[in-house]
């Protein structure tokens, strides 16, 4: 049986070496996509004919979610991957704080790829920063437990 989304469920796919998230409203998917600002669609839009997870989320508190979502397409503000992702979105809606821990991760493995190729020229310095950047947010993502 197909779990069908309800009110305050995160929803992610997957998207390249990351995921995109949304959550799910009354009246549609909350998210934000590059050179867009938040919008609110259909499953069809969101998951781009992709297959999706549904996150039943037990510690949000619903009240305020949907004003929450409705002020940030009120705002208009485009995606910025270090302050507007769709990560900070979904959880701004969903907890009322911006994070983005995919891309704390990234941070992470970035700076352990410059301490591994500090030493390196520039070509191998490059391929290492971006290998570990990538590489920590796939890690991340395995690891993770969205359930809570």
């Amino acid at each position: 049986m197909t779990q069908i989304p309800i009110f305050g469920d995160l929803l992610l796919r997957q998207k390249g070496p990351v995921l995109h998230l949304g959550v799910q409203l009354q009246n549609g998917i909350a998210h934000i996509q590059p050179s867009r600002a938040v919008r609110i669609t259909s499953m069809e839009q969101f998951s781009m004919g992709q297959s999706y997870r549904i996150i039943r989320r037990e510690n949000v508190e619903l009240e305020g979610l949907m004003e929450r979502a409705l002020e940030l397409v009120g705002q208009n503000a485009p995606y910025q991957l270090l302050t507007n992702n769709c990560e900070h979105i979904a959880n701004y809606i969903l907890h009322g704080h911006k994070i983005s821990p995919q891309l704390q991760a990234c941070v992470i493995g970035i700076g352990a790829g410059v301490l591994l190729t500090r030493k390196q020229d520039p070509w191998v310095k490059l391929l290492g920063v971006v290998a570990t950047g990538t590489a920590a947010v796939c890690l991340y993502n395995a690891a993770r437990d969205y359930a809570a």
